[in-house]
């Protein structure tokens, strides 16, 4: 008894918290389930390692350009055609 009593409480307190969490994603306050996370603190190391290898400078910023523009493209519009030459 003791321990299905335990386990209901500890579902309890996951779910509870599951709710908070997506609660504060929807506010913009953290970054849950829906939305990916910045790159925060990887900056200083690659910046670092970069020195070193400047291909992988160049594999991030393209890597993050492609990020940048599916966000900035989330109004559900087509995007605009470039005509052939």
């Amino acid at each position: 008894m003791r321990a299905v009593l335990f386990v209901l409480v500890a579902a309890l307190v996951v779910w509870g918290l599951h709710r908070c969490l997506s609660y504060a994603e929807d506010r913009g306050w953290v970054y849950y389930r829906k939305k990916r996370g910045s790159y925060g603190g990887l900056g200083v190391t690659s910046n670092f390692l970069n020195m070193y290898d400047p291909s992988r400078r160049h594999m991030q910023e393209v890597v993050r350009e492609v990020e940048w523009k599916r966000d900035e493209d989330d109004d559900g519009d087509q995007p605009r055609r470039v005509p052939e030459r």
